[in-house]
């Protein structure tokens, strides 16, 4: 008794963190109490993207700001890297994460005047991809510690998708569903998890699982094309009347051209306004609880404040424990 005692006593309590993602990491005061509900130890922040353009990788949406409340914490340095990116003949994976660990170190200490020891890498690799992007993160992780993201489709079908060789993951539970399907959400549906993941589920990495705080605005044009506007608001839409109709409770339809968000949005385009749903949330994650996957700590996507107030914030904090 006093040796099981013992060993729940000092295993680790799970923890609840953020993902920031935004060019500009300078905290609002609503931000800032928020963090002070999750751990206080560590934050994941989205340093920049890398893409390819005309055969050659690049860094775009690199962050301008970092808040000095940071300071006071770990932070993990998120890159996000598009497949394309690995899908070119001519790329050098060597200098590839040369030059992505350089960046990012670049970046870590001009805000925090040091280096990080830790990097988490966001792709979503593909079997055509997956040499390539593989050999990215075991070179990058010779120099420092490396963890991955993972989707639904790669837990379920490891035997093609491989393991990333990598420190850790993180299960990205949103964007499950199909954008295009207008009458489901696609952030996030637990009928959907449920075909990905099951009580014999296993994957041979430690997890943490990522969960949705975010609303977006998936955009149909008239060739069923689909595009994205981060963040709904929804009085942009009830109130112009000029522009849209409301088709249902959340879907509406273009009556007349509109520049919205830098978006052009034309005549006969359809807009689905999807949020966060915090029923689906619990019951998804629950599934992802109740598996055999090695399931650690909690990290919440992302930071912002129009979203916390929108997502019943604390409410979701208050059931995740």
């Amino acid at each position: 008794m006093f040796f099981f005692s013992c060993e729940k006593e000092h295993k680790e309590k799970a923890k609840t963190q953020f993902y920031h993602w935004k060019i500009d990491a300078t905290l609002t005061d609503k931000e800032k109490e928020a963090l002070e509900v999750t751990d206080k130890e560590k934050t994941f922040i989205h340093y920049f993207d890398i893409v390819l353009t005309e055969n050659t990788s690049h860094p775009v949406a690199v962050i301008q700001n970092i808040d000095e409340v940071f300071k006071k914490r770990a932070i993990i340095p998120v890159v996000f890297i598009r497949n394309t990116v690995f899908k070119n003949k001519e790329i050098s994976i060597e200098k590839l994460v040369e030059k992505t660990e350089k960046l990012v170190q670049q970046i870590h200490h001009r805000f925090f005047n040091k280096e990080t020891k830790e990097i988490q890498i966001d792709c979503d690799w593909s079997g055509t991809t997956k040499e390539k992007y593989f050999q990215f993160l075991e070179l990058l992780n010779r120099k420092v510690k490396t963890s991955a993201t993972i989707r639904l489709h790669q837990i379920k079908y490891t035997k093609n998708t491989g393991i990333p060789p990598v420190d850790y993951g993180v299960l990205m539970l949103y964007n499950v569903g199909d954008l295009s399907e207008f009458k489901e959400n696609s952030i996030l549906n637990h009928k959907v998890v449920k075909q990905y993941i099951h009580k014999e589920s296993k994957y041979p990495l430690t997890l943490d699982v990522a969960l949705p705080l975010f609303s977006q605005v998936v955009i149909k044009n008239k060739e069923k094309r689909i595009r994205l506007i981060n963040r709904v608001i929804v009085d942009d839409f009830i109130k112009d009347t000029l522009h849209f109709k409301k088709m249902s409770s959340n879907i509406y339809k273009v009556i007349k051209k509109k520049l919205y968000k830098g978006q052009y949005l034309y005549k006969d385009f359809l807009l689905k306004l999807e949020k966060s749903n915090l029923e689906e949330i619990i019951k998804s994650n629950e599934i992802v609880k109740n598996s055999k996957l090695n399931i650690r700590n909690t990290i919440l996507y992302h930071l912002d404040e129009i979203e916390l107030q929108e997502n019943k914030f604390k409410e979701l904090i208050h059931k995740l424990k």
